[in-house]
Formats: structure tokens, sequence, C-alpha cells
């Protein structure tokens, strides 16, 4: 009775503010403006984070009524499931498209609902609210950010990584209206500063840093398996299949984030350690592989938990053509990396282990990990820059290897049978997305632009390779000739001309346009986008700015009130609407 009575007050209050309309939606789903489509919703993430830090997911639009003879694929994950810089060119897409050549007659419908910025701690309750959308199958690729995300082991204050029960309850009372009815509060007594509040510095990130020995690892292990074990268990309920994937990352052109000694290291042995390890670094820098190899190992008797003197040592070998010895080091450099944004062998050994014991019940496993050191892209079974823009984010070629294999599985799983066509290669797949070399230097320009930043700076022989990857950049910007622009026009005509309601390609081929400041017939593409989705904020943004630099800003207002209408709190709306109020 004592804790009835204060529930029953905060539940009446609770009821109050839903009823009246006070807040926004935390579901990640929400309905459009038509009332018969959902929507990713951009608030989604509040939740979890501060406003100034949420990332948005990649807009989606699916039917809220399944049509008769559909089959819904959802994916999951966090950013590279999503496609990171181009979720219009992930694997989701590719797979998208394999299926639409591999079996034309069946509508097939394949969403993204994996997001940038997030773990299992949040990709559970995504997975359930996607299960009362009638999936048929969830393809789950997930694990990169356990380590340092949502409910990672903190530096500072209360340690409550352990506490899944407390953190799952602490989440679901985040979500409530009266929760977001006091962080109002406290936001307008605070008023926090943006600047500082979105701030993630090197500082920040050493206080993070982790060594994989460390005992509050064993939680995010566990609490891991716990939110994979429950996904799965979700799924199964609904009826739905599941392929879930072991995650690849780079492992050979990728060094450590950051190193730690093993705690015990006594000053003495620290100093030997570092006249050996710079007699390495030394041997390496003048070429001599094999006295590099003997300097290394000799440090590595006397530390072993150094993950940087594993990556020197996997390179050493592979120059050497010690292909196996490599492999090793380049992997052991990977576990040991204090900054875990990569999963690390246990972890994708926890996917093994739960999705293989789940297999009767609709599970299957696929293994990413072994396809991609098993691919021709891969020098020695070891993934690198073929695949990868940077430690997780794929590539095209990446991204199309992936696709390509949880292919049989999904179509194992939707019982489709054998397909006499072919399915499309690399050079098919991008021609269809409209992958053009604009689209790839695009790509190359975001990813060095991410890794000019934090976490990246600290990460051995930086500063060099981040120079080549601006160099080369602005040199192949540079050797751009306006043929290679009309091929590229080209492509993005012949792609919509076989999807004519792919929305985005339209907002693509329009940003293409608009790169090349074309603004007029930048126009038509943005409109297309607009017409398809009315609710698209980002299409109206466009459209909007492209009136406004053609000089009709009338219409260039219109489309930026209507933006407001989707987001009011949009500051570039606002900014933009005025400027255009402006000119008129």
């Amino acid at each position: 009775m004592i804790l009835f009575l204060p529930c029953l007050f905060l539940g009446v209050i609770e009821g109050i503010l839903r009823l009246s309309g006070y807040g926004y939606a935390t579901t990640f789903f929400v309905k459009a403006g038509d009332g018969e489509t959902y929507t990713t919703n951009p608030k989604f993430a509040w939740q979890f984070y501060s406003r100034e830090t949420a990332t948005r997911p990649h807009p989606v639009f699916l039917p809220a009524q399944k049509q008769a003879g559909t089959l819904r694929v959802f994916v999951v994950g966090e950013s590279a499931a999503a496609g990171t810089p181009d979720p219009a060119f992930g694997f989701a897409r590719i797979l998208e498209v394999m299926l639409r050549r591999q079996f034309p007659d069946r509508r097939i419908e394949v969403i993204n609902a994996a997001m940038r910025g997030i773990n299992s701690h949040i990709i559970l309750p995504i997975a359930r609210e996607c299960v009362r959308l009638q999936p048929d199958l969830f393809i789950v690729y997930m694990g990169n950010n356990e380590a340092i995300g949502l409910h990672g082991p903190e530096p500072r204050g209360l340690h409550l990584t352990p506490c899944l029960t407390l953190l799952r309850l602490g989440q679901w009372m985040k979500a409530a209206r009266l929760a977001q009815l006091i962080e109002a509060g406290i936001r307008l007594v605070m008023k926090p500063d943006t600047a500082k509040s979105t701030q993630q510095d090197m500082p920040y990130f050493r206080e993070h840093r982790l060594a994989a020995d460390d005992l509050r690892r064993r939680a995010v292990y566990d609490n891991f398996q716990a939110n994979l074990e429950d996904i799965c268990r979700t799924m199964q309920k609904a009826g739905a299949k599941a392929i879930v994937s072991t995650v690849a990352v780079n492992l050979k052109d990728f060094p450590p984030l950051a190193s730690l000694h093993r705690p015990n290291l006594t000053e003495l042995e620290k100093t030997g350690w570092e006249e050996v390890y710079a007699k390495g670094m030394a041997a390496e820098k003048g070429g001599d592989r094999a006295k590099a190899i003997q300097q290394y190992t000799e440090a590595l008797r006397v530390d072993d938990h150094f993950a940087e003197l594993h990556f020197r040592l996997g390179r050493c070998y592979a120059a050497t053509g010690e292909a196996s010895k490599a492999r090793d080091h380049y992997r052991l450099a990977r576990d040991w990396d204090a900054l875990q944004f990569r999963i690390d062998s246990r972890l994708n050994e926890i996917i093994r282990q739960t999705s293989t014991a789940k297999e009767g019940g609709g599970v299957c496993l696929v293994d990413a990990e072994q396809a991609f050191a098993g691919s021709l892209s891969s020098e020695h079974n070891v993934p690198g820059e073929k695949l990868f823009n940077d430690q997780v984010h794929f590539n095209f070629e990446g991204d199309y290897l992936l696709a390509k294999t949880v292919l049989t599985a999904v179509t194992n799983a939707l019982g489709l049978g054998p397909s006499s066509a072919q399915i499309p290669n690399r050079q098919e797949c991008a021609d269809l997305l409209a992958f053009t070399s604009w689209d790839e230097l695009n790509v190359a320009t975001a990813m060095t632009r991410m890794t000019s930043k934090p976490p990246f700076l600290d990460q051995l022989e930086h500063a060099e390779r981040q120079e080549r990857a601006e160099t080369m950049v602005a040199r192949r910007l540079k050797s751009f000739q306006r043929e290679d622009l009309a091929r590229a026009v080209q492509i993005y005509r012949q792609a919509i001309a076989q999807s004519t309601n792919d929305w985005q390609l339209y907002v693509n081929f329009g940003n293409l346009l608009s790169d090349l400041h074309d603004y007029p017939a930048a126009i038509a593409p943005y409109e297309n986008a607009v017409k398809l989705r009315p609710e698209l904020l980002q299409a109206k943004l466009a459209l909007g700015d492209v009136l406004l630099k053609a000089g009709r800003f009338d219409q260039a207002a219109r489309q930026f009130s209507e933006a407001l209408r989707i987001d009011p709190d949009s500051v570039v709306a606002k900014l933009a609407l005025a400027e255009a109020e402006s000119k008129k």
C-alpha cells in the first residue's frame, strides 16, 4: 500500500500528460502525415542521449498495412548495418536489388531499421517494435558499440553496467512523458551549452580506455549475450525467422585506437620494454623486418597487452610472408584495442554460440567474419581497406560482399526457392543504385572528415594516413572531367527510369545536380522526392535550398514553411525561411 499510492499518483500524471498530447513519441516508428505509412522517428534517440548528441535514424517508409503476398525483411544493427556514411548505398539496399533481380515476381520489402551510434541495449527495443509490423525475417548485424556506447563502463561514478535489470528499468522510465517533463524543466533551468555537450574530445576517449582483461568488460559480454538472446526470443515469438551474423572488421589497415600496458608492469620493466620497442620501431622503419620482429618479440615477452605492438608484429610478419602469424597478431591487435569501436573475438563467439543454440527455432547463423576473411579482396585472409572505409564501415565492395553473403540465407528463410536469374554483380548493383564515381568521391570525403576528429587522433601514424587520404580526395576531385560528370548524370537517369518510385535516387540525383551548381535542373528530382514522400524533411529542405538559389523565393519559402510543419524545432528551416522571406 505504501508503494501503491505513489505509483498510482505518478500513473495518473503520466496519463494526463499523454492525453493532453504533451511530449514527443519515443517509438522508433511513427505514423507519417497520411496516416497510412510508418516512418522513422527523428526524436527516437532523445530518450537515450542528450538532444545535442543523439543521432537520427535514416528515413524509411513502409505501409502501415502490409499488402497480401508481401515479404518483409527488417535489418537491425548499428552504423555498419545502416550504411555509413550514406545508407542509400548500404548492404540493405544492395540486398534489395539482388532480391528484386532474383525474384522479380515477388514483392519483398527490405526495411533498414539499423541506426548509427547505438548498441544492443537500443537495438532490442527497436526489434520489439518491428515485430508489431508483421515481419517475415530479421537480419541482425551488431556488436561494434558494446564497450563504448550506451551503458558501457564509465571511468568515474556509479558502475551500473552489471545491473542489466536496473538499466532496462531506467530506459523504460526515461520513455515516460513525466520523464520528458522533468528533463524539459532541467534544460530550462540549466540551459545546456550546445557546443560543450556535443564535444567528445581526446581526453574524453582517453578516459574511456578499457583493457581486454579489465573485469568491467565481463558485464559488457554478459549484457550483449542477454540482449541478443532476447532479440532472438522476441523474433521467434512473433513467428519471424532471424539471420544473425558475425561482424567483420578492418584488421589489416586499421591500427588500434588505444593501447594499454598490463596493469602489474613495474617501472623497471616498462623502461626495458620501451627500449626494446624503440629498437623494433627503428628496425621496421629502416626496412629490416626480421630484426624488428626479433625486438618486438622480446618486448612481447615483457608485456603482451599492448595492442599497437601486436599490430606492428602483424605488419612485419605480413611483409616477410608469414601469413598465419600475421593474422594472429592482427586479431590480437583488434582484441587488445583499449578503445573498442570494433567487435572483438569474444563478442563474435557469443554471436556464434547464441545463434547455433537457437537454430531449431528459426534462427540462422551467417558467419560474415569468416566470409570476409576468405574473400579474394582480403590479403592472406586478413580484411583491410579493399573492403572498408575505416575500422568497421564498408566501402561499396564490402557492402556488396555482405549482401551476397547473407543472400542465400535470406532466400532459404523466406522459402523463395531457387532462381534462374544470375546474382547481379558489383557493377550492376552500383548502376541500379546510381553509385557513381561522384558518389564514391563524396563517400571518401565524408570518411576523411570523420577520421580527422577524435577518437582517431592517437592512432598509430594517424597524421601520415590522414594526409594521404586528404591528398587522394583532393587529387580525385581535381581530376574529375566534364565527361565523368555527364556519365554520372546518365547513370542516375537510367537508374531512375528503372525505379521510378525510389525517393533516395531522386534525392541523390538532386544532390549531384546541386553540387554541380545546376540549381534549376536540381529542382525536378527534389520535387519528385517530395511528391513521393511529402513528410521527408531532408527533401523539403533541399528543394527549398535550390529554389532559393534559383531565385524562386516564394516557392522556396513555402518549402521551408512545410519543413517547419514537419519539424517545428528545425533551426536550418527557420534560418532558411527568414532568408527566403527577406529576398521576396
